[in-house]
């Protein structure tokens, strides 16, 4: 039960009765919610007052649609598959629910035809994956992204069941790796070969550190993928620091970008209408991204700093996170909150039990590098001090 509960509530319940230091101001570091590239969502939208009395257009407005399609030509130079309607769009309340509706659906659809159903998820996860699974009914079956055992196409040969869907995230969470091509090729044989549902998580594209990544659907375009069934999930959350707005878009295939419109427009959240204008303004402008980019390179840069001396430090290929080895992570956690008001999120909650019974996230700490440069320097010299043998002796404190 505890891998279905919030990876935040665990912390919560872990923090719990451990006072902050007096004299040091908590930061927060265990959520994903940038302080960077700031002033993107334009407020007179929101303000709208007719808007909010009016029910919400089912399937977005014209101009949001619009958006969503110019940033898929413009991003990844998607144009056939639009233009031949092969891949349509759909608004969603962010990727949380998208997510968790598009696995359901896919594991109704394996038990009217008969049997258990397995949801196939990287292992770390974003914790959606597998409380959608569970959720469901589903068993999760897990794989390791970054070349270790078990592999991803192994996972979905050795499940035990029919697998329902095969979820995949690039660039991923907690860890920050890119996806090759190779590995999103193998990702798609091995879902068509199930007749699974490939679900790709592309929350954290436009936030790469070095080399963009090409994007599920520039594969397909290319004729690199060729998928069954599928959706790509997208939002404004992380692209545009807006968690608040709940906005975000599934690509995929006609039918089941259909199938999830019917679901949604009936029985889920449509988007209100001063929100689909703000989200079409931010879809439709890269500017603020590329601020927050250069914002995101300059704290991995005072991390790279600051923490060279912590050991197993290692800078992600993209994202916000820092994905940091300790003994004991829970220990580690509880540590930085009692003698730094450190808040970080212990790895164990991101992750569950592999075959071989060990949780690949136990033993590391997932902490977010979202603030504004002053305060992340500071948080990052308070984690070194707390972190190296010989305190802040190993510690740079960079300069502006």
């Amino acid at each position: 039960m505890d891998h279905v509960a919030s990876a935040f509530a665990r912390l919560r319940a872990l923090q719990h009765g451990i006072p902050a230091p007096a004299g040091l101001a908590p930061v927060q570091l265990h959520l994903g919610e940038s302080r960077l590239g700031t002033g993107g969502v334009d407020t007179a939208l929101l303000a709208d007052p007719d808007g909010w009395t009016r029910y919400p257009r089912l399937g977005g407005t014209p101009e949001l649609r619009t958006a969503y399609t110019g940033w898929l030509r413009r991003r990844f130079g998607v144009g056939r598959l639009l233009d031949r309607s092969t891949v349509a769009v759909e608004p969603t309340p962010g990727t949380k629910q998208a997510l968790a509706v598009a696995v359901a659906r896919a594991v109704e659809r394996v038990r009217r035809a008969g049997g258990e159903a397995a949801v196939v998820m990287p292992n770390p996860f974003y914790p959606t994956y597998h409380a959608a699974a569970v959720a469901s009914g589903a068993r999760p079956v897990f794989y390791d992204p970054c070349g270790k055992s078990p592999a991803l196409e192994d996972a979905v040969a050795t499940a035990g069941a029919r697998v329902a869907a095969v979820i995949v995230c690039d660039p991923g969470n907690p860890r920050g790796e890119l996806l090759s091509t190779q590995f999103l090729r193998a990702a798609t044989r091995a879902a068509g070969a199930a007749d699974a549902l490939l679900l790709v998580d592309e929350c954290y594209t436009d936030l790469a550190l070095s080399r963009p990544p090409a994007g599920y659907l520039s594969l397909v375009e290319r004729g690199v993928a060729a998928p069954g069934r599928f959706l790509v999930l997208h939002t404004l959350s992380k692209r545009s620091g807006a968690p608040g707005l709940r906005s975000g878009f599934a690509a995929g295939d006609a039918e089941t970008v259909a199938d999830y419109a019917r679901y949604n427009r009936v029985c889920g959240v449509s988007t209100p209408l001063p929100v689909c204008a703000a989200a079409a303004r931010l879809w439709d402008d890269d500017t603020h991204v590329e601020r927050a980019r250069r914002e995101l390179a300059a704290n991995w840069a005072l991390a790279d700093a600051i923490l060279a001396a912590v050991p197993g430090y290692r800078r992600a290929d993209a994202g916000f996170f820092l994905w940091l080895p300790v003994d004991d992570d829970e220990a580690a956690a509880r540590h930085l909150w009692r003698d730094q008001a450190l808040s970080v999120m212990p790895g164990r909650y991101l992750a569950a039990d592999g075959p071989d019974g060990v949780n690949p996230g136990a033993g590391h700490l997932r902490i977010a590098l979202v603030h504004d440069e002053p305060l992340m320097r500071e948080a990052l010299l308070r984690l070194c001090a707390s972190l190296t043998r010989t305190d802040l002796l190993l510690c740079e404190d960079v300069s502006a």
